[in-house]
């Protein structure tokens, strides 16, 4: 009997007939065979997967309302949930989508030049309403008319020294000039300076 050229075969056949030569071939010989005639259809589901990571990602930042940016130089990162508690509460930020944004990962030590920048860099993209640093950093950007406004210095102790938790004695609580939420970060310093005076 005359053997069928692959082109003349129906579906169902060429289908039989890929799954006979895949029982013939050992496991590595199968891996490169699909990987050879499949590889494209693997990058297009890698490719759709990304699409709709990417649309979820997108829509999700969408609907996020970032309601203030709080920056703390040289913070725990890892301790900033009560700090965020206290800040929503007094701005009544209670919607499904409300966040108070707090970054407290840049280093606080002198010496550290990529700590400057990162700082530098938040700062000059307007992601920054309420910076929270010691003396040095504040006299610097003020030095350069980055602040708007004079800074709130507390005392780092009592409830203050638990909420913000830095390392710095004298803590400085100042508006960039171009924060993008200063209303909020207004009400930010007061609610600092109610906890320091309550503390007091």
């Amino acid at each position: 009997m005359e053997q069928k050229r692959e082109s003349d075969m129906t579906k169902k056949e060429k289908r039989q007939l890929e799954i006979r030569k895949l029982k013939a071939m050992s496991t590595g010989g199968k891996i490169e065979y699909i990987w050879m005639y499949y590889k494209v259809w693997f990058a297009a589901a890698l490719l759709a997967a990304a699409a709709v990571y990417l649309g979820v990602a997108i829509y999700q930042g969408s609907k996020t309302n970032v309601v203030v940016s709080v920056v703390i130089v040289g913070g725990n990162a890892q301790d900033t949930d009560k700090l965020e508690r206290e800040i929503k509460e007094y701005l009544h930020a209670d919607e499904k989508h409300d966040i108070v944004r707090i970054q407290a990962n840049i280093s606080g030590e002198d010496d550290t030049s990529a700590s400057e920048t990162a700082l530098t860099t938040l700062i000059g993209a307007n992601s920054v309403d309420v910076l929270i640093c010691p003396e040095e950093v504040y006299v610097k950007y003020k030095e350069q008319g980055g602040f708007d406004g004079d800074a709130l210095v507390l005392a780092n102790k009592g409830a203050i020294k638990e909420l913000v938790d830095v390392q710095y004695d004298e803590i400085y609580a100042g508006i960039p000039v171009n924060a993008q939420h200063k209303q909020a970060a207004r009400k930010v310093l007061e609610l600092l300076n109610d906890i320091d005076n309550m503390w007091k």
